[in-house]
C-alpha cells in the first residue's frame, strides 16, 4: 500500500499561514526576501500568504518595477561611485507586462518604509537602481479602470523630478493613510499638493516640506482623520483650519510670521492635541502661536529658536503654556535657542528664581531641557523645592548645552538633594560649583546611591579637587562613566574665567571615576540599623 503525505489541517488556513510567514519575514531579515520567495513557488497552498508577506512593504519601487519583463538594467556612465544604475524600458509595455506588474502592486501595503518590531522607527531601504523617466511616463498611463496601488497604506515619496508628478497622483488613493513628501522640492510640491486633498480622504499622518510657505486656507479641512502634521510655515488661515481637526494629536511646524494674532486667539484649537513642535525665529512666535492652543491632553512641548530668546520671553511663554494646558499632564518640555546672549547680558538673561518656581507646576514632568542662550539664579534651596514637585523626573538639563558663563550657586550638595527627590533620574546636565565640597568623606552620598546614571553633562562648572569630586560622584552615581564637561561652548559663548583650567580638572574627574566605580562595587554594605534601608533602596532601583 502506498504511502500518501497529508497536510496538517492547520496549514491550509490562510490567517495562520500569513501569521507564520510574518514571523519568518521578522526573524530572518537578511534572508527573508529569498525565504518567502521560495515559499510561494513551494506549492499552491502557501503561494497566495507568502505572496502578500513578500510584497506588503518594500523599501523602494524597484523590486516592483524589475518585475517588468521589458525593463533592462543600464550601467551608469559616470565616474563616481555613488552612481548607480539606471532601469530603463527595452519596448513598449504590453497587456502582459501590465498584468504582471498589477498582479504585484495591489499587494502592496507600505513603499519607502520597512517596518520592524524590532525597531520602531521606520528605516528607509536605500535604492538598488535609479528609475528611468520613460518607465515613471509609461507608469502614468495604466490600462483604463485600473488602480496601481489599490490597498497602499503608507508611501514616501522622494522623487522630485517632473516626470513623477503624474505617476505620484495614481499613487494618491482612498486607502492611503501615511504620506510623506518631506524630502521633495518646492516646485514639485507646489503642483502636488492640490491633488491631495479629495484623492486620500483617510490620510491620518503627513509629513510636508519644511520650507515652502504654504497659503491654502481650507486644505486640512479635506481630511477628518488627520492625526499627525508636520509642515513648514503656513498661513493664518491654513493654522486655523488645522486648529480645527479634531482627531490631530501631533504637530510639528515652522512659524514665519502671524499676521491675524488676534483673529487666532479668539478662535483656540486643537483641542486634542498631544504633542506640539514649533520651530520659530524667536519666543515672541512661539507665545502668539500658543495662545490658539487650548487642550488638557497635552503630554510634549518643544520649542526650536535659531535666533534665540529672553528671560523675559522664557517667563512668558511658561505663563502662557500654564493656561493654555493642564500643567500636572505635561510630561515633556524642551526649548534650544542658537543666538548669542547679546550685550545686554546677563541683565535681559537671568532666569530668575520667581520664573523657575513657575515649572514647579509642571509636576508630572519626566524631561526637562532648557538649552537657551540664558543664564540660571539658582541655588541649592531654590534647586530642592523644584525637585521635591518633580517626583517622575528621568532627564534634566539646565543651560548645560551653551553653559551659565558666570558662577553658579548650586553646589554638590544641591546636585545630591535633587537626586534624593527625583529617584528616577537617568540624564543629568547642571552647572555647579565643585570647588568646595563641603561634604563627608566617608560616604559623600550618605547613602543616596542613582545606578541608572551612567553620564553627567556639567557645562562650565568650576571645580577645585578632582579627586574629592571623583569621589562624591562614584558614591552617588556608582556606574557613572563620564563627565561632559565645555564641549558645546562655541566661540561666541562668554568663556568662565580660567575655564582651561577647569575643563582639565573636569577630564581628571573623568579618568578617575572607573577606579572609584571598581572600588564601589567593593564596598560592603552598611550594618546595623541602615542594613535594611540599605538592601530595600537596592531593591528599589534594581
Amino acid at each position: 500500500m502506498a504511502s500518501s503525505t497529508t497536510v496538517h489541517p492547520c496549514l491550509l488556513v490562510s490567517e495562520i499561514l500569513l501569521n507564520i510567514f510574518a514571523e519568518v519575514n521578522e526573524r530572518d531579515e537578511e534572508e527573508a526576501a529569498r525565504t518567502l520567495a521560495a515559499l510561494c513557488r513551494t506549492c499552491r497552498t502557501f503561494r497566495a500568504p507568502a505572496m502578500k508577506v513578500l510584497w506588503a512593504h518594500l523599501g523602494t519601487l524597484v523590486p516592483l518595477i524589475r518585475c517588468i519583463p521589458c525593463v533592462k538594467t543600464v550601467k551608469s556612465k559616470g565616474k563616481s561611485q555613488d552612481d548607480l544604475p539606471t532601469l530603463v524600458l527595452e519596448r513598449e509595455m504590453s497587456s502582459t507586462d501590465w498584468d504582471i506588474f498589477l498582479s504585484h502592486s495591489r499587494l502592496v501595503l507600505t513603499c519607502g518604509y520597512y517596518v520592524s518590531r524590532r525597531d520602531k522607527h521606520p528605516v528607509l531601504n536605500s535604492p538598488s537602481h535609479d528609475i528611468g523617466t520613460d518607465i515613471l511616463r509609461a507608469l502614468s498611463s495604466p490600462p483604463p479602470s485600473s488602480i496601481v496601488f489599490p490597498h497602499l497604506k503608507k508611501i514616501r515619496w522622494t522623487d522630485s523630478r517632473k516626470e513623477s508628478i503624474r505617476f505620484f497622483r495614481l499613487i494618491l488613493t482612498p486607502a492611503l493613510e501615511f504620506l510623506d513628501m518631506s524630502s521633495i522640492t518646492d516646485p514639485v510640491y507646489s503642483v502636488i499638493i492640490p491633488s491631495i486633498n479629495d484623492a486620500c480622504p483617510s490620510l491620518r499622518i503627513m509629513h510636508l516640506p519644511k520650507w515652502p510657505f504654504l497659503h491654502l486656507p481650507d486644505m486640512f479641512d479635506k481630511w477628518p482623520n488627520l492625526a499627525y502634521v508636520t509642515s513648514g510655515p503656513l498661513a493664518d488661515a491654513t493654522i486655523q483650519s488645522l486648529g480645527r481637526l479634531a482627531h490631530l494629536a501631533s504637530m510639528d511646524i515652522c512659524l514665519h510670521k502671524l499676521h491675524d494674532i488676534k483673529s487666532l486667539v479668539e478662535n483656540p484649537g486643537f483641542s486634542n492635541l498631544r504633542r506640539l513642535v514649533l520651530r520659530a525665529y524667536n519666543i515672541n512666535l512661539v507665545a502668539g502661536f500658543m495662545r490658539q492652543v487650548k487642550s488638557i491632553h497635552l503630554r510634549e512641548v518643544k520649542c526650536y529658536l535659531p535666533h534665540g530668546t529672553t528671560a523675559a520671553g522664557i517667563q512668558e511663554w511658561i505663563t502662557i503654556l500654564l493656561d493654555r494646558c493642564m500643567p500636572r499632564r505635561l510630561e515633556i518640555l524642551e526649548i534650544e535657542d542658537y543666538a548669542d546672549a547679546g550685550a545686554d547680558f546677563p541683565d535681559q538673561f537671568t532666569l530668575t528664581p520667581d520664573t523657575l518656581r513657575l515649572l514647579s507646576r509642571f509636576r508630572g514632568l519626566t524631561t526637562l531641557d532648557l538649552a537657551t542662550a540664558c543664564t540660571y539664579s539658582l541655588d541649592d534651596t531654590t534647586l530642592t523645592q523644584l525637585a521635591i514637585c518633580w517626583p517622575s523626573m528621568q532627564s534634566i538639563a539646565l543651560g548645560t548645552h551653551w553653559g551659565w558663563r558666570q558662577q553658579s550657586e548650586v553646589t554638590l550638595k544641591g546636585l545630591l538633594s535633587l537626586v534624593r527627590h527625583c529617584p528616577q533620574l537617568e540624564s543629568i546636565g547642571l552647572v555647579m560649583n565643585a570647588v568646595t565640597t563641603d561634604i563627608t568623606s566617608q560616604r559623600p552620598g550618605g547613602g543616596t546611591r542613582r545606578p541608572k546614571v551612567t553620564s553627567l553633562n556639567v557645562g562650565d562648572s568650576r571645580i577645585g579637587n578632582p579627586l574629592a569630586v571623583a569621589a562624591f560622584l562614584s558614591d552617588v552615581f556608582p556606574c557613572l562613566l563620564s563627565v561632559d564637561a565645555f564641549n558645546h561652548l562655541g566661540g561666541r559663548r562668554r568663556p568662565i574665567p580660567a575655564a582651561k583650567e577647569h575643563e582639565e580638572k573636569w577630564k581628571e574627574v573623568e579618568r578617575l571615576l572607573p577606579a572609584f566605580c571598581k572600588v564601589r562595587a567593593q564596598e560592603h554594605p552598611p550594618v546595623g540599623s541602615r542594613r535594611k534601608a540599605f538592601f530595600l533602596e537596592e531593591l528599589y532601583l534594581a
